[in-house]
């Protein structure tokens, strides 16, 4: 095909939207893998430190808490400052740096962490560097993936995260017996080599070379993720996405008439769907061996959430992909089976029906994240969307944030009764699913797209 010297601009947008699958995809979709990988190793590893340092250190449950729940304070700044940084400096050099920093304290915690007090201070830091990692996968994944497998597509690419929680688990199990927590940590820092792999991989976001006036290296980009039309490309210029509009504009579109009950119910069902993972998965290791099961087991468990979540969310994306529901009445049902299973785990004992509960428990609620994530990204129109998604993480991480010191609070009050901390997540989960109810009931409130789409 000639190369296009005039006429009118391209849509990079819809040349991405309409794409076929290529190798190029599915080379995206490992990177991002990979990169949510240590978002998740990361984010549940203190789950395994507490075993070992609530006595030494003297803490409380509120203090041993606070050990999962500090990292997560950072996690939700990087989540809300990570669009304005990406638009300023691009999606690429932004996630590669987070990973880098990210290995770097990392190895800090485990060489320099040997109280309550270091620790926190850098997980907190550390998490400033890993809060930015999945809003940017999913932004990459929604930007580039075609869009007949747009759900499929997005729920693989951040089932890293999972992966990484079922490798600290791992972890936790063959290797901190024989090295110590710290161990968890030194094998952090190999996120450092994980992102000089990206830097050969990863390419920059077509939407912000285009903002920028790079359109050689935009259809560079698109060459690769078309070969077909590669020709078509060369000299081509690509028409100019809608201009990002200011955090106050954007937070007043989100607050509107018509995308309030929708922002605000993406906002509950984030708090509430974060609340119960960290508070759940912070403390299951320490609630199972309390329950009387082994180390060994106990401590897999938390590998078991994760697994249960990936299911739970790639049945849903799949179905909805397929037209046989819809990914809201998706996270109804994910978060109204989570609740039975966590209610049942409070009530019934045995390391049988832990296993199969803690999985059917983990389907509904990860699994509700990752629902949450393609949720989010369909209720918005795009030139809002990606501060919407970030917003919501934001608030999520706070549910996050509150889930383990929450834990740790209510196992102190009621003296190590389990049963308490089981069923303030069922309440809760239950809550998320009356919320999710709601959600896309009004004429308007799930966005059509447009045509035009900013940077995030």
């Amino acid at each position: 095909m000639a190369a296009i010297e005039s006429g009118p601009p391209l849509d990079a947008r819809e040349e991405l939207r309409s794409a076929s699958l290529t190798p190029f995809h599915w080379t995206l979709i490992a990177s991002i893998i990979a990169a949510t990988v240590f978002d998740g190793y990361d984010t549940l590893n203190p789950s395994y430190v507490i075993h070992y340092v609530v006595k030494p250190w003297g803490l409380s449950h509120s203090e041993a808490g606070f050990l999962v729940s500090s990292g997560l304070i950072g996690f939700a700044v990087g989540a809300l400052a990570h669009g304005p940084v990406a638009d300023r400096y691009g999606r690429r050099p932004v996630l590669l740096s987070a990973l880098l920093f990210a290995g770097v304290f990392s190895v800090l915690t485990a060489a320099l962490a040997g109280s309550f007090t270091t620790f926190v201070a850098l997980r907190g830091v550390t998490g400033l560097s890993l809060g930015v990692i999945m809003p940017l996968g999913t932004a990459y994944i929604n930007e580039f993936t075609p869009a007949a497998s747009g759900n499929r597509m997005g729920t693989l690419g951040i089932s890293g995260y999972a992966f990484g929680g079922v490798l600290a688990s791992a972890a936790g199990i063959w290797l901190t017996p024989g090295h110590g927590w710290q161990i968890l940590y030194w094998l952090g820092g190999l996120s450092v080599p994980i992102a000089i792999v990206l830097w050969f991989t990863l390419p920059e976001s077509v939407q912000f070379l285009v903002m920028r006036g790079r359109h050689e290296d935009a259809a560079e980009v698109l060459g690769r993720v078309r070969p077909d039309r590669a020709g078509a490309y060369a000299g081509a210029v690509f028409g100019r996405p809608r201009d990002r509009a200011r955090t106050v504009e954007i937070v007043a579109i989100l607050l509107s008439d018509r995308y309030r009950r929708t922002t605000v119910a993406l906002w509950a069902c984030a708090f509430l769907v974060l609340f119960d993972i960290y508070g759940l998965s912070g403390w299951m290791p320490t609630l199972m061996e309390a329950r009387g099961n082994g180390f060994g087991t106990s401590f897999s468990f938390g590998a078991l959430l994760q697994i249960g979540g990936v299911v739970g969310g790639l049945v849903v994306a799949l179905l909805d992909d397929r037209g046989w529901t819809s990914m809201r009445r998706g996270l109804v049902y994910l978060l109204a089976v989570s609740t039975v299973a966590v209610a049942l785990i409070a009530a019934i004992d045995g390391t049988v029906v832990d296993v199969v509960l803690v999985a059917v428990a983990g389907f509904g609620i990860v699994g509700g994240q990752f629902v949450l994530n393609g949720l989010a990204a369909q209720s918005y129109p795009t030139h809002v969307r990606g501060t919407g998604t970030g917003a919501m993480f934001g608030v999520g991480r706070v549910g996050a944030i509150l889930g383990p010191y929450a834990g740790g609070w209510l196992l102190g009050w009621f003296h190590d009764d389990n049963t308490v901390l089981f069923v303030a997540v069922a309440v809760a989960a239950a809550l998320g699913a009356l919320v999710a109810l709601g959600l896309g009931r009004r004429p308007g409130v799930m966005a059509a797209p447009v045509a035009a789409d900013s940077l995030i």
